[in-house]
């Protein structure tokens, strides 16, 4: 393909599992953080499925699609051609597997299904990557399941304008910065880009595979790049309560040689939108929602001049984001990015050993949030300080060579003053499982952000977990997951079959995320991990605390018991009083 590579794929978030006449929708699934974006887990992306070229007596894959119905899936028209002869395939060398999110097994949410009919646009250019679009009708129709489901297709305005600096989300299996294959199928976000700044980038390359109205650019200049194998997936964007196609990943610029792309380039999309009249001529698309492409304006809690307004205990440095608005949480640094992030120590009172139990959260510059099971008397043991400012467990001085330059970190020890464990925790059950750590002195360290009292959790936000894991491994540094938000009823009545029932007042949230420590390892974050996110005002970033992590399955391998983290909003008066009382 001349200079040209096949590209990228597409990213992540919340909602329920669809029906059959829904669209957009998925059931809550975490994921990881995996070199530059994050490793999927089985149901995040139930539209996105594979497709596999047949040769004489093998298969490989290929491609992304995403499903649009029960008996059609979309994708990059080139993915349809055979890279060697570079012929058009026939419908039988082509199959697609859906549910899938690792190639080397088919897991039990999978489905095969043969091509029946390939609809490529019929003024496709394979020189130029112009309307590189396709439609693959299935011999056997897709059954919809929590694991496999439809996205919505956009509607409204297709101005680029509309979408430009809005970040969207890709997936796949594309070559990884080791050009290996991954097995298991990685997202990512890229912010879409005007015409003119993806031309500006290199106009002799994009002016030939730039097409006006036809296709947009999308990515980073700082090292995240897409490889092989990710064409023909899509770009999602998140529009109300669904996931919307906007995209389809068509080409980029690479070494002719070596096929690695050049991570300062951007990739370039076919606009899908652009082609609604197209596809609806082939497919009835029935979806039962109508989607607003037109931006709701969301007043952000950082807007006001009051600090009161902006964070629940008026701290007006708090949570403060020392990167860029709108940087990806998965390429910010872990290293002095959470200074509000500590440990509970317990002095063992037989080896005179202070020993890492919990974590806890600063919310002020005297007091810390934790879980009420975290600061329990212990009968070997008791509670004697926390440690703010630490990156590695294992490590009393942290070194690190950044940008050419040494970096040294040596965490903060202070002893804890008094404790106060919310007056109705109910243990063993975990009601209201929170409680607050006061120091003997104030720290510098930068506390995060509380929701306003009467808070709700918002719907457009990418949650995170950060802090250590409970395992053996010698190594103990900071990690980062990507939390989403699970269906709370039935979560409730999973509990409910071990005998633990779940508080129905709003004091607990279900979330989901990544156990996985490695192949075949896994272990739950050490308890009151904090569960945040990133507000966004035009000139400035900052985080919020959501929840604490509480409690989860003993078996951090089923899949299907979710954790249950303490929602610290509805705990926002007993906070505030308390603090305002001993501050």
């Amino acid at each position: 393909m001349a200079d040209i590579t096949l590209i990228f794929a597409v990213l992540s978030i919340l909602a329920d599992a669809a029906s059959a006449d829904t669209c957009g929708q998925k059931k809550v699934i975490a994921q990881q953080y995996i070199s530059h974006g994050y490793r999927a887990i089985a149901g995040a992306w139930p539209w996105h499925g594979a497709m596999f070229h047949r040769y004489q007596r093998s298969s490989s894959y290929a491609c992304g699609v995403t499903v649009l119905t029960e008996q059609f899936v979309i994708t990059a028209a080139h993915c349809t051609i055979d890279p060697v002869g570079e012929q058009r395939l026939p419908a039988s060398r082509v199959y697609i597997k859906v549910g899938l999110t690792n190639l080397e097994t088919a897991g039990k949410y999978s489905q095969d299904h043969d091509v029946d009919k390939i609809i490529r646009h019929d003024d496709y250019d394979q020189s130029n990557f112009e309307n590189d679009i396709a439609l693959m009708k299935l011999y056997t129709e897709i059954t919809y399941t929590n694991y496999v489901q439809p996205i919505c297709m956009w509607q409204g305005d297709t101005a680029l304008g509309k979408i430009v600096k809005q970040v969207g989300h890709i997936v796949g299996w594309g070559l990884d910065e080791n050009f290996g294959l991954p097995k298991n199928l990685n997202e990512a976000t890229v912010p879409i880009v005007s015409k003119q700044d993806c031309l500006d980038s290199d106009v002799n390359h994009y002016s030939r595979v730039y097409h006006e109205q036809k296709s947009f650019c999308a990515g980073y200049s700082n090292g995240t790049a897409a490889g092989p194998g990710d064409s023909g997936g899509g770009l999602f964007l998140r529009v109300g309560n669904n996931w919307v196609l906007r995209g389809i990943v068509s080409n980029g610029r690479s070494d002719p040689n070596t096929l690695k792309i050049d991570s300062t380039s951007y990739v370039v999309f076919t606009d899908a939108a652009h082609y609604i009249s197209w596809i609806r001529k082939h497919v009835t698309i029935t979806a039962s929602v109508s989607i607003d492409t037109d931006p709701v304006d969301i007043p952000s809690p950082l807007a006001s001049d009051s600090a009161e307004q902006a964070n629940l205990l008026g701290i007006r440095g708090c949570g403060k984001d020392s990167y860029p608005v709108g940087t990806p949480e998965e390429l910010k640094r872990l290293l002095n990015q959470y200074p509000w992030l500590a440990v509970i120590e317990f002095l063992n009172l037989n080896t005179r050993v202070l020993e890492d139990v919990c974590h806890a959260v600063l919310i002020h510059p005297r007091f810390l949030l934790t879980a009420a099971h975290c600061v329990q008397r212990k009968r070997l043991s008791t509670i004697r300080s926390v440690r703010l400012n630490d990156y590695r467990l294992d490590t009393i001085n942290d070194i690190f060579e950044m940008d050419g330059r040494t970096i040294r970190t040596t965490s903060e020890r202070i002893s804890v003053h008094s404790i106060s464990a919310h007056p109705e925790y109910d243990n063993p059950k975990f009601a209201n499982n929170i409680a607050l750590v006061r120091l003997e002195q104030a720290t510098s360290m930068t506390p995060i952000c509380l929701p306003a009292r009467r808070a709700t959790l918002p719907t457009d936000k990418t949650f995170n977990i950060i802090g250590w894991k409970k395992n053996s491994r010698v190594e103990k540094p900071m990690i980062r997951n990507v939390v989403q938000i699970a269906d709370f009823n039935g979560c409730r009545k999973k509990y409910a079959e071990t005998n633990i029932p779940l508080d129905t007042s709003g004091g607990q949230i279900c979330s989901t995320y990544n156990h996985d420590d490695g192949e075949n390892d896994c272990s739950h974050y050490m308890g009151a991990a904090p569960f945040q996110y990133s507000w966004n005002s035009p000139l400035e970033a900052r985080y919020f605390l959501a929840a604490i992590s509480s409690f989860g399955h003993a078996n951090c391998k089923r899949e299907d018991f979710s954790d249950v983290f303490t929602n610290v909003a509805r705990y926002a008066d007993w906070i505030y009083e308390k603090v305002k009382r001993n501050e």
